[in-house]
């Protein structure tokens, strides 16, 4: 009874998990739809930007009122004492003596208000804050052209394999029949042995390949779906192929967006706000010289009693409104140091934001030269594979026409494969090239 038990059992779990690992088609434009949405890293981001939005609401809190109100309640086990001239009190022997005041039960309760209405400081932190938000927005900007990136690259690498399978299982196909085909003139005696051997070991090669590449292409997908922040229960099925497209109209379009492109760039955005943010943090250390100005309010009630009777007690209320000025004098040169501090970041920020337009423009013009080189080069592969495909078609008619050895019809069937591995790799080159220019460009 128990084995039925387990074998139901069995069953169950095997059928859950087969309704789990459903297979899911995934087009690149989903998959960046999808990290948009789940990628850890975005929402990391995103949370910061709602940090930064927050400590804007706290720098304006400076310059709202703030109210509050203080209660309090002591015992006094020896009356408080105040200290008098003898003469106050009829006791012209002692020039000062202490008399016990007060009950020694006390109650003290007040509300205050402070609004400030001159504080230039705060004022610029304000600013400041805004500053950095404006910095965290164009972070999650950068973050997610970066996320883009990492999706797409993963994306394609994960093509650029499971198009190398079906390459290599199509080599396999031909290398086994070419096998079978030996196997059966060696049985005739109208082969050598060294020739079956020779294909024996090319077909055992191909299925060590295509079964290390099946591995590749499962990590590769494993990545995709990190990054894609889904279920890993589930199998991703690529619905997208790696083909090569025309860049003449490609590259006109670059070369009308190259001047924008430090515009458009998150980081070259940041830097400059950055300076931007550094001159305030300078004005703002200059702001700590000057005066602030609040209004001051107190309502204050009050009772001493030696008895906890409440009803019999006075509660004296006092209640004034005023106005507050501090004038900072001397801070230890607190102040002056740091205004020394906020002009050396301000050259640093300033220097910072060239040092990075004039890497964006090298790293432009390279990746601009490195497509081209790369599209060049499909363009000569296209052509080599149109030959080896010629070439193997040729050598097959005159092997089946015993014009040509087997050893010549292996040779033309790896040149052939190894070509449209090469033209595959080289779009794989040339999909990342694009991708990688338009981040620098600023794109994505």
């Amino acid at each position: 009874m128990k084995n039925i038990s387990n074998w139901w059992t069995g069953i169950a779990l095997f059928a859950t998990l087969s309704l789990h690992a459903q297979d899911r088609k995934l087009s690149l434009p989903e998959a960046l739809t999808i990290a948009r949405e789940n990628n850890k890293g975005l929402k990391i981001e995103m949370l910061e930007t709602k940090s930064a939005h927050e400590e804007t609401n706290i720098s304006k809190a400076f310059m709202l009122p703030s109210i509050s109100a203080t209660g309090g309640y002591s015992y006094y086990f020896d009356r408080q004492v105040i200290f008098m001239p003898g003469a106050f009190t009829g006791n012209d022997t002692e020039p000062v003596v202490d008399v016990a005041v007060g009950g020694k039960n006390t109650f003290n309760t007040y509300l205050s208000i402070h609004q400030p209405i001159v504080f230039e400081a705060a004022r610029r932190q304000i600013k400041s804050s805004r500053i950095n938000e404006s910095v965290q927005e164009l972070d999650v900007k950068d973050r997610l052209a970066q996320v883009t990136v990492d999706v797409t690259a993963t994306y394609y690498k994960a093509l650029l394999i499971q198009e190398s399978i079906e390459l290599n299982r199509q080599s396999f196909a031909r290398n086994q029949r070419s096998l079978e085909d030996s196997r059966m003139l060696l049985l005739q005696g109208k082969n050598l042995k060294v020739d079956t051997l020779r294909n024996f070991i090319v077909v055992e090669n191909l299925k060590t390949t295509i079964s290390y590449l099946e591995n590749q292409r499962k990590v590769a997908l494993l990545q995709l779906q990190q990054l894609l922040g889904t279920n890993k229960i589930e199998m991703l099925v690529l619905t997208d192929s790696l083909t090569h497209d025309r860049e003449g109209g490609y590259f006109a379009a670059g070369e009308s967006l190259y001047t924008d492109a430090i515009q458009n760039r998150p980081d070259i955005q940041i830097q400059k706000l950055n300076v931007e943010l550094s001159k305030n943090l300078l004005s703002q250390s200059k702001a700590q010289r000057l005066p602030t100005l609040s209004v001051v309010g107190m309502y204050q009630i009050q009772a001493q009693a030696d008895n906890r009777t409440f009803d019999s007690y006075r509660w004296p209320k006092t209640s004034f409104l005023g106005l507050q000025a501090n004038v900072p004098i001397f801070t230890g040169n607190r102040i002056n140091s740091k205004i020394r501090q906020s002009n050396i970041q301000l050259q640093s920020s300033v220097l910072r934001l060239e040092d990075a337009t004039e890497k964006a423009n090298t790293e432009i013009a390279t990746l601009q030269n490195n497509l081209k080189e790369v599209v060049q080069r499909v363009s000569v592969q296209e052509r080599t594979v149109h030959a080896a495909e010629m070439n193997f078609t040729i050598v097959n008619d005159r092997y089946r026409n015993g014009l040509s050895s087997r050893l010549e019809l292996s040779d033309a069937e790896l040149a052939l494969t190894e070509s449209k591995m090469n033209r595959l790799n080289l779009i794989f080159n040339v999909k990342m090239a694009k991708l990688v220019l338009d981040k620098a460009l600023g794109l994505l």
